[in-house]
This record gives structure tokens, C-alpha cells and sequence, in this order.
């Protein structure tokens, strides 16, 4: 598959979640490689990505989506932020050469459009006139 597509795929219902929990299961296997007390739970990944998706794809100017907007930009993060310390020891934990820890341009910019668009919701959410 092309990285874009399966970039895009996150959105297909059912097969994003599907997605995430391969990506999680293979984030646990590659961390008891190297360190077997610690593990990564790859439902606990699918479950927070379906959160995500349940409320990144049903936007509304409504309280209560509001509301919903937040537990997404909550679960969206926390999901990352899982995924990602999980990778991060096993690059520390693998045999070999140690790995550069390094942010690249494309991660900078990704890291800005997500960083953008979480204040554009956050301001757009207290700016909203009232019904």
C-alpha cells in the first residue's frame, strides 16, 4: 500500500481501528523483544483510536460535540503519546548502535498542523455564538 493511502485509511470505518491495533501489536511485539516485563496493549490503542475517529468525523457547533472535541483531541493525544513511548524504548532498549533521536522537517510540520488545528477548535469552540 502507499504510505498516503495507508495514512488515509485511518478514516475508513472499522479498518482505521483495524489498523491501529495491527500497529499496536506490533509495537508490543518489537518492545518484548527487548524488554518483556513492559508491554503495550494494542485494544487499549484501538479503543483510543476509535474515539478518536468517532468524534474527529462528526463535528457540529453543538455543547455537547464541543464537549466531544475535546475528549478527542484527549484521546488523539493520548493515543500518540502511548504509541510513541512505546517506540521509544525499544529504539533505547534494542542491541546495536545507539539510534539519533531526531525530529525531521516533516515531523515539525505535522507537529504544527496538529498544534493549529487543536487551538483553531479550542478558539473557534469559545468564539461560537450562542443558540
Amino acid at each position: 500500500m502507499q504510505p498516503l493511502a495507508h495514512a488515509l485509511s485511518i478514516f475508513v470505518p472499522v479498518y482505521g481501528i483495524w489498523q491501529a491495533y495491527r500497529h499496536f501489536a506490533l509495537l508490543d511485539a518489537l518492545r518484548r523483544k527487548v524488554d518483556p516485563a513492559h508491554s503495550v496493549d494494542a485494544l487499549t490503542g484501538a479503543i483510543g483510536t476509535g474515539i478518536w475517529w468517532l468524534t474527529f468525523t462528526h463535528y457540529s457547533s453543538e455543547p455537547i460535540f464541543q464537549a466531544l472535541d475535546a475528549v478527542e483531541l484527549a484521546a488523539g493525544t493520548a493515543v500518540i503519546l502511548y504509541g510513541q513511548h512505546a517506540l521509544n524504548a525499544y529504539w533505547r532498549s534494542r542491541p546495536g548502535a545507539p539510534v539519533e533521536e531526531r525530529m525531521t522537517e516533516v515531523d515539525w510540520i505535522a507537529l504544527g498542523i496538529a498544534a493549529s488545528f487543536a487551538v483553531l477548535t479550542i478558539v473557534g469552540g469559545l468564539l461560537a455564538p450562542a443558540p
